[in-house]
């Protein structure tokens, strides 16, 4: 196409908004425009509208061409396709006229439809979770950390590309989940496979992300001291560094800090990806339950539904209706449904309407509401849990201040009860397991600060001395104070460690 020249260099929907190129998903003719699209996004080379014509008819569309016309006008003024003439070959004037242009669909026109058949057009099937890219993640970072990588930038590249896979499945698996909270329909044999999606499936991916997640974010704190490192050699290994240097360019996955900044938030083990998914799979297992629970009590031949429109089926029948309706419904002495009537001149089958009232029972009357045919259950009055929850919390919460206050006033590696050994102990563990920073390992955990420090002098005391065990750290000093303050020392050196020593001694050794 040398010799093609554009018709129109910017039309008035190139000088709009962009977001113009999704009007032909939401109009009335959006079937018609949905096929010249396919056409058009489908076919490398510039078509004539007779052309479309013969495409979109082979795939049993059938438009005439004066429609035709008229819908790649409209495209063209939204901007979704691009109109050329070839010049060499015009011989008359009816060469110029819009049923001789050539048409093909712009970038952003081809981004629109790709993605309307990529994520809106059918039903998305549940993507499968790739723990394999979770894997490689992990121990691409244990190359960088460990320096044994064979090329540090493509170690980099390897990094954020499985990311790139292992968050777009993550974010299809939870609308498949979210969808599980909806109210919908199955037949019994779905409804074991559903069962076992949730069991054997997404609880298992669940904990394996959990667990994937929690190494990386170990990585990642201890390799933040070398992001501006990483993200020279990502830059370096690039092919327009020089425009990325000059701010033409932006670098890709791994050239700034924000991406890895981004990193270390995605795989946060509190409030990350992984964390998110988890939390949405325990909240798309009660309406789960709730569906199948629905499932069950409205189909089937062994429910009081299906037995009810049974009997009123064989009740409906002109010659032995009426001694079923006895037989089911009669004052018999071993199945009785209602009171005994004061007045004996009724007649012996008594009518719903006008029979003696019968208690029914709270949980009855609350499942009947909440059945497939009835309306939503009224709320609980849950104001007395509530209250007694509120009070444990509050017991609680004064309980562990008790103990955060018995640890800071005992002096370093003085004896604790149990209740404070143990709080103390999780703030410890937490410390070891923080990268250092600034040369020490600072972590604040529940209204206690913990502080380890490298020192040059021997150890004398214990970290952590419970009623029957000790903790020891060999190397390192550990003072526990309030969050916000810190602890001057003048023997500290820096702790460049990967994971300090952790001694755990019994009473009878620490004596």
């Amino acid at each position: 196409m040398d010799d093609d020249t554009v018709v129109e260099e910017e039309t008035t929907s190139e000088r709009r908004d962009e977001r113009g190129a999704l009007a032909y998903l939401v109009l009335g003719e959006v079937s018609d425009y949905i096929a010249i699209m396919d056409v058009l996004e489908s076919s490398v080379n510039d078509l004539s509208p007779a052309q479309i014509v013969a495409a979109i008819t082979n795939a049993g569309h059938v438009l005439d061409l004066d429609v035709i016309e008229r819908r790649l006008d409209q495209l063209r003024e939204w901007g979704n396709v691009h109109a050329t003439t070839n010049e060499s070959k015009v011989l008359r004037v009816s060469d110029i006229l819009a049923r001789n242009w050539r048409y093909s669909a712009t970038a952003v026109g081809r981004r629109v439809h790709r993605f309307y058949r990529t994520q809106l057009s059918g039903t998305l099937a549940p993507r499968e979770i790739p723990l394999a890219n979770l894997n490689q993640v992990v121990r691409a970072l244990q190359s960088i950390r460990d320096n044994t990588a064979d090329d540090l930038a493509s170690a980099i590249n390897t990094v954020f590309v499985n990311h790139d896979s292992l968050d777009e499945a993550l974010i299809g698996a939870e609308d498949a989940l979210t969808g599980l909270a909806d109210r919908y329909d199955l037949d019994p044999e779905k409804t074991a496979e559903l069962r076992q999606l949730l069991v054997d499936y997404a609880t298992r991916v669940s904990a394996e992300l959990g667990r994937g997640s929690h190494l990386a974010s170990d990585l990642l704190d201890q390799l933040h001291p070398r992001f501006p490192e990483l993200v020279s050699v990502a830059v370096a290994a690039s092919n327009a560094k020089d425009l990325i240097e000059r701010g033409a360019l932006e670098a890709a996955r791994g050239g700034r800090i924000e991406d890895w900044r981004g990193l270390c938030q995605w795989f946060d083990a509190e409030s990350g990806r992984a964390y998110r998914f988890a939390m949405r799979l325990v909240r798309a297992l009660p309406g789960m339950h709730a569906n199948l629970r629905r499932l069950h009590t409205s189909s089937g031949t062994a429910t009081s539904r299906a037995r009810a429109l049974t009997l009123a089926r064989a009740c409906g029948n002109q010659d032995f209706g009426s001694a079923i309706a006895l037989a089911a419904l009669g004052d018999h002495g071993w199945r009785k449904l209602h009171g005994e009537a004061d007045d004996t001149e009724l007649p012996r089958v008594l009518s719903w309407a006008s029979g003696p009232q019968v208690a029914v029972p709270d949980l009855m009357r609350l499942v009947g509401r909440g059945g497939s045919r009835g309306r939503a259950p009224a709320a609980r009055d849950d104001s007395t849990a509530r209250t007694i929850v509120e009070r444990l919390r509050a017991e609680r919460a004064a309980e562990h201040r008790r103990l955060v206050d018995e640890i800071l006033a005992t002096v370093p590696g003085g004896p604790l009860s149990a209740g404070a050994a143990q709080v103390a102990l999780d703030t410890l563990m937490a410390t070891v397991r923080q990268a250092p920073r600034s040369g020490v390992r600072v972590v604040t955990r529940d209204g206690l600060a913990c502080t380890m420090a490298k020192v040059l002098s021997p150890q004398r005391r214990p970290a952590l001395h419970g009623p029957s065990w000790s903790v020891w750290t060999p190397g390192r000093e550990v003072v526990f104070h309030r969050p916000g303050t810190t602890v001057p020392r003048s023997d500290v050196i820096e702790d460049t460690d990967a994971r300090p020593q952790v001694v755990v001694a019994s009473s009878t050794e620490v004596a």
